[in-house]
C-alpha cells in the first residue's frame, strides 16, 4: 500500500476560514485522506499557517497590530473552525522562529544551489517611495498582463500565472493608491527555464483536471519563466542575519510541508524513521490540495524543487479546485462577503455542512452556496430522509435481516461499489463524486422504502463508505443498522462478488 503525505495550501492567517476555504481544498483533503485510510493507505495528512506571507504584514499595519501576534491568533481561530468542521489535520504547524521549517528551507534551497538551479541578479521591481514599500505582492496591485484582472505582481487569482510587474497596467501601491516607480535590487531566481521539459514529460500523462491541463499548457507556451525566490525588504524567511537572503513564502511551500511531517514525526509520533519511507524509499507520494491560484507554485516550482534534493524519491499528485460563489457572488473577506465556516456549523450542523459543501465543491467549474437551497436540502435529506430510512434499517435488522442480497440488488449494489473504487481512487479522487454516489444510494433506498423493499444493505453502505464525508452521521447509522464499518466493507464492498441469495 501507498504512504501518502497529503497536504493543504496554508492559509494566511490574517482571519478565519470561510465556506468557500472549506469546499476547496480543505474539506477535500481530510475526505481524501479519511477515504484513503479505508482503502488501507498509509496516509498523514498535514498544514501550517502562512506566517511569512507577505499579506501579514500589510494586515498588521492596517490593524496597527504585530504581525505575528495576529498570526497567533487567527491560527488558533482557524484551528478551531477546522475541529468544528471535522476536519482532522494530522499535525499544523506554526512556522514563525520553527527550527523544523527553516531547516526544511535551508535543505531546499542548498540543495538547489548546488544543482545550479539559483543565481543572482538585479531587476527593477516596483517600489512606493511614500510609503517605503516594495510591490512584490501584498503592497502594490495593477491589472495582469496576462489576462487583465486586478492583481499583485505574484500570483493571478484569476489566470494563476505569475505577472511581469514591469508589464502591468495601473500599478499602484495598497497603502496610498500612488502609483509606484521602479527601483533596482539584486535578487536571486529559480531558473526554471531549464526544467522546461523534465515538467512537461512530468504531467504528460498525469491524470488532471481539464482547467489545470489549459493552464501547464499555457505556462508551457509562455515559458516557464524564471522566477525570483527572494524578496529584499518584505515579508519572508531570512537566511542570512542581513536580510539580503529574505526567501518569500511561495518558495517556502515545499520546505513548508516536509517540515510539518518531520516535526509531526519527531515531537508528536516518535517515529523519526518513517520520514525516509514516506519521502526518500521511492513508495511515498506527495499528494497535494490547491486552490487554481496557487498553481505555479505548486505545479512548476515544487516539482523542479524536488528534483534537485538529492535522495528524495516521490511521486507528486494534484488537487486543483476552483472558487465558491454566495449567492451567485464572490466571497470577499474584505467586502465582509462570506459565511464562515464555524457560522454554518452553529446555524446547521457538522456533517450536513461536510456533505453539502461536497455536493457543490468547484472541483471543475466555478459553484454556487446558496442559503436557501441549503436550508432545504438539510431539511429534507437530514431532517426527513435519512431519519425515516435508519429507523427502518433497524426494524429490519431486529427481525433478523442480513447483508445478504438477491441477484438484482447484488448488480446494483456492485455498480455502486465500483463507483465507489473509481472517486476514491488515489489517482482520481473526487470529493464531488463521493458525494454524489452518497446521494444516488440514499435515493436508492428511498425508492426501495417506497416500494415496500429491504433497504438495510443499502443503508449499511451509506454508514461505510459516507463516513469520509459525513464522520458521525455514519457511525449513526451503522448503529441503526447494528453493523461495524469494517463488516460492511467485508460482506459488501471489499468482496469479489456480492454474496447471492437465490
Amino acid at each position: 500500500m501507498s504512504k501518502l503525505l497529503v497536504t493543504i495550501t496554508p492559509p494566511t492567517p490574517n482571519g478565519d476560514l470561510h465556506i468557500g476555504h472549506m469546499a476547496g481544498p480543505f474539506l477535500a483533503a481530510d475526505v481524501y485522506a479519511r477515504a484513503q485510510r479505508q482503502r488501507g493507505h498509509d496516509c498523514t495528512l498535514v498544514s501550517y499557517s502562512d506566517d511569512y506571507q507577505s499579506y501579514m504584514l500589510r494586515r498588521a499595519i492596517e490593524l496597527d497590530r504585530a504581525p505575528q501576534e495576529l498570526a497567533l491568533e487567527n491560527t488558533d481561530k482557524i484551528n478551531d473552525t477546522l475541529k468544528k468542521m471535522g476536519i482532522e489535520v494530522d499535525f499544523w504547524m506554526r512556522p514563525y522562529r520553527n527550527k523544523y521549517f527553516k531547516q526544511a528551507v535551508e535543505e531546499t534551497y542548498e540543495s538547489a544551489v548546488k544543482a545550479g538551479a539559483i543565481y543572482k541578479k538585479v531587476s527593477q521591481e516596483p517600489y512606493c517611495e511614500h510609503c517605503d514599500k516594495w510591490g512584490y505582492e501584498a503592497f502594490g496591485r495593477g491589472n495582469c498582463d496576462y489576462c487583465g484582472s486586478d492583481s499583485d505582481a505574484s500570483q493571478c487569482e484569476e489566470c494563476a500565472h505569475t505577472p511581469n510587474a514591469s508589464k502591468m497596467t495601473e500599478f499602484r501601491c495598497k497603502l496610498c493608491s500612488s502609483k509606484m516607480i521602479w527601483r533596482p535590487v539584486e535578487r536571486e531566481f529559480l531558473a526554471l527555464s531549464n526544467f522546461r521539459n523534465s515538467l512537461k514529460t512530468t504531467f504528460e500523462h498525469m491524470p488532471l483536471r481539464p482547467f489545470i491541463r489549459r493552464f501547464l499548457n499555457e505556462e508551457f507556451e509562455i515559458g516557464p519563466l524564471d522566477w525570483g525566490i527572494t524578496r529584499p525588504h518584505d515579508g519572508g524567511l531570512d537566511l542570512k542575519p542581513d536580510g539580503s537572503r529574505r526567501i518569500h513564502t511561495w518558495f517556502m511551500g515545499l520546505s513548508g510541508y516536509l517540515g510539518a511531517f518531520n516535526e509531526y514525526l519527531n515531537e508528536y509520533k516518535h517515529a523519526p524513521w518513517e520520514y525516509d519511507e514516506y519521502c526518500r524509499s521511492g513508495k511515498g507520494r506527495l499528494v497535494h490540495f490547491l486552490g487554481y491560484d496557487c498553481a505555479f507554485s505548486h505545479m512548476m516550482v515544487y516539482p523542479a524543487l524536488l528534483q534537485t534534493m538529492h535522495g528524495y524519491h516521490m511521486r507528486q499528485t494534484f488537487y486543483t479546485n476552483q472558487f465558491l460563489t454566495l449567492n451567485g457572488k464572490n466571497l470577499s473577506t474584505s467586502r465582509n462577503y462570506a459565511i464562515w465556516a464555524r457560522d454554518l456549523v452553529a446555524q446547521a450542523c457538522t456533517d450536513s455542512a461536510r456533505f453539502y459543501l461536497a455536493l457543490i465543491a468547484p472541483e471543475q467549474d466555478t459553484d454556487d452556496f446558496d442559503v436557501d437551497k441549503f436550508a432545504a436540502w438539510r431539511k429534507e435529506t437530514f431532517s426527513e430522509v435519512l431519519v425515516k430510512l435508519a429507523a427502518q434499517a433497524e426494524r429490519e435488522r431486529i427481525h433478523g435481516d442480513s447483508l445478504k442480497v438477491a441477484s438484482a440488488d447484488a448488480a446494483a449494489i456492485k455498480i455502486l461499489v465500483a463507483r465507489w473504487f473509481e472517486v476514491t481512487s488515489v489517482d482520481h479522487f473526487s470529493m464531488k463524486g463521493l458525494a454524489v454516489l452518497l446521494c444516488d444510494v440514499i435515493n436508492a433506498a428511498r425508492d426501495r422504502q417506497l416500494l415496500g423493499k429491504r433497504i438495510l444493505p443499502y443503508m449499511a453502505l451509506i454508514g461505510a463508505i459516507g463516513a469520509p464525508v459525513f464522520p458521525d452521521l455514519a457511525k449513526q447509522i451503522l448503529r441503526y443498522c447494528r453493523f461495524t464499518e469494517n463488516e460492511v466493507f467485508q460482506q459488501l464492498v471489499y468482496v469479489s462478488a456480492v454474496e447471492y441469495e437465490i
